[in-house]
């Protein structure tokens, strides 16, 4: 009896063993048989991965090659939580490299489970350099592409700059980011079973494409000039901001385009705002007397008057409906040119009532006001001109000195400049080539003839009486150069105050000139907003044009015009702008 009880239980055992060989065995047959397939693809799914690699942004120079904006190759710092050993220890060696808090080092190193976490982009090289000589598990490197700009702030408002992935956010590089970025490409590698990289398993499969590279119209030096003199007048007369344009009249170029304040794309996020806002072509406002000059050139243009006419200028006070308009001096009868020269509000207004509100308005259209001037930069605005159905009755006493509208300083300059050209509106342009990384130019930018605004006739003339402005007769003795002529125009405007009244304590003092006069060079505009408490254009502003107007002259080698003027060595750039002549196009 109890051998059958033995034999029974010796079954029982022997079943039990068979039944898990057999459960076991057709485990291995779905694994090894069924589910080969899927199981090694799995396997070698964790262990490879692709490698993304980096294109290199296009960089961005001036029109002598300096470079503006370029990209190098940085290492970023990476955890994996698993592998890490010692969280806290290293948690505090890796705060005290990057000089971040420990606790939010110690937030990313301690999440058990992640195979990949950032600790930082794009290190310094000193900083990657300390944390890869810690040697620490659960540590690693990728190679990434930072952008830097090797001359700092100068020219930021117009390059621009980009996120931590390299993608444009403002200026240039977010107006070409298409083109700059380039492609990524990618490389298959593998990794161990802790998830580390093995780089000898490299392996390329996608190369990636370079993007395409910017040659500026603009120049360093120049802009250096400029953004020096406006920081220095910004600074002496209390202003709260301003800008500068600095162009070639007979093309369109801009040559310097600066703001204050002002920000380094570097390091971006250390700036307000406002700092980083390009008041050249974003900013509108009401220019006042500058404005006086298309006003002219319209009426000249149609006949309306000559520029020896005379009008009386009322001694100071003309009645227009129910409003009365003054000039800052009691002025009896003036010309057409000393108007100019004079900047007489009156005497503006009245030749402006001779030529009448529709040409005035169809003027005003053709110079170019009311739409942006496509310069090329993104955030440009066209500014603010009203139909003629909406004018009111002390509409043709207001628009003719530069109030009732809105403009842009980029307008402003392009306006100016159509005079200095014979009346020939160019299309102002920043990028001059674009080239791919092997240096084929891709895409050129030519001078554009944008549209025969006035005749030559009248811009003449005008630009003849524009040369009174910057004498002891005019309203801007300080912008007079001592070895070239110069035309141009002043304007100082009120501000508006939050209850819509025009203020009586904030202004904005303008100038904008070119020269030499008879064959201009250099179009200059300065812009100071809210100067105290001296604030009339041709004190404030007219200072800065000389300043700026007689270093780029001397830089660019153009000879000087005027008969007592010295000797100047002509410069290789001063020989191609000399060459540059306007473009003849009806």
């Amino acid at each position: 009896m109890s051998g059958n009880r033995y034999r029974l239980k010796s079954n029982s055992v022997y079943a039990l063993f068979l039944l898990c060989f057999v459960a076991l065995y057709a485990r291995l047959f779905v694994l090894q048989v069924v589910r080969h397939d899927a199981l090694a693809t799995r396997g070698e799914d964790l262990h490879r991965f692709n490698v993304k690699i980096d294109p290199r942004r296009g960089n961005i120079y001036d029109r002598e090659n300096r470079p503006l904006a370029m990209s190098v190759r940085v290492k970023s710092a990476y955890a994996v939580p698993e592998d890490i050993r010692s969280p806290e220890e290293t948690a505090d060696l890796i705060s005290q490299c990057l000089k971040a808090p420990r606790e939010e080092v110690a937030a990313k190193i301690e999440k058990k489970g992640r195979k990949f976490v950032w600790l930082g982009r794009k290190l310094d090289g000193r900083i990657a350099d300390r944390i890869e000589s810690l040697q620490l598990d659960g540590i690693g490197f990728r190679e990434e592409v930072r952008r830097v700009y090797p001359q700092g702030p100068l020219m930021s408002h117009v390059i621009g700059f980009v996120d931590i992935d390299n993608r444009g956010l403002e200026g240039l590089e977010l107006q070409h980011d298409g083109a700059m970025r380039g492609q990524a490409g990618w490389m298959a590698s593998r990794r161990d079973r802790k998830g580390r990289e093995i780089m000898t398993l490299r392996s390329s499969e996608v190369q990636s494409i370079d993007g395409y590279d910017l040659d500026l119209t603009m120049d360093v030096v120049i802009q250096h000039i400029a953004e020096s003199e406006l920081e220095n007048g910004c600074r002496k007369f209390n202003a709260v901001g301003g800008c500068v344009i600095v162009m070639n009249p007979q093309t369109g170029a801009i040559l310097a385009m600066c703001n204050r304040p002002t920000y380094d794309p570097n390091c971006p996020s250390e700036y307000p705002q406002e700092a980083r806002r390009n008041r050249c072509i974003t900013d509108v406002y009401e220019p006042g007397s500058t404005f006086k000059v298309v006003t002219v050139a319209c009426a000249l243009d149609k006949g309306a008057v000559s520029i020896d006419d005379s009008f009386f200028c009322e001694n100071g006070a003309f009645r227009v409906g129910r409003h009365t308009l003054h000039d800052v001096h009691k002025y009896g009868t003036l010309t057409t040119a000393e108007i100019v020269k004079k900047s007489s509000n009156i005497g503006a207004v009245k030749i402006a009532m001779r030529l009448g509100d529709r040409f005035l308005h169809g003027g005003i259209r053709r110079f170019g006001f009311g739409v942006p001037t496509g310069v090329g930069l993104p955030g440009e605005v066209g500014g603010i001109v009203h139909p003629l159905a909406q004018w009111s009755g002390l509409s043709i006493a207001a628009v003719p000195m530069g109030q009732e509208i809105g403009v842009t300083p980029i307008q402003m300059a392009a306006a100016a400049a159509t005079i200095a050209n014979g009346g020939l509106a160019m299309k102002p342009y920043i990028v001059e080539t674009i080239r791919d990384s092997s240096g084929r130019v891709v895409r050129s930018f030519s001078p554009e003839a944008r549209a025969r605004v006035i005749s030559e006739a009248a811009a003449s003339v005008l630009a003849r009486a524009m040369e009174g402005v910057p004498t002891r007769e005019g309203t801007a003795p300080k912008a007079e150069l001592k070895d070239y002529t110069v035309a141009g125009k002043t304007g100082t405007s009120q501000k508006v105050d939050p209850d819509g009244r025009y203020s009586h304590s904030r202004f904005v003092g303008s100038f904008v000139g070119f020269a030499p006069a008879r064959n201009p060079a250099v179009l200059i505009l300065v812009l100071l907003d809210e100067p105290k408490p001296v604030y009339y254009g041709g004190s404030v502003a007219g200072p800065i044009f000389k300043e700026i107007a007689g270093r780029v002259l001397k830089y660019l080698g153009v000879p000087p015009d005027k008969e007592d003027a010295g000797a100047i060595v002509v410069s290789d750039t001063g020989r191609r702008l000399a060459a540059a002549r306007p473009v003849k196009a009806e």
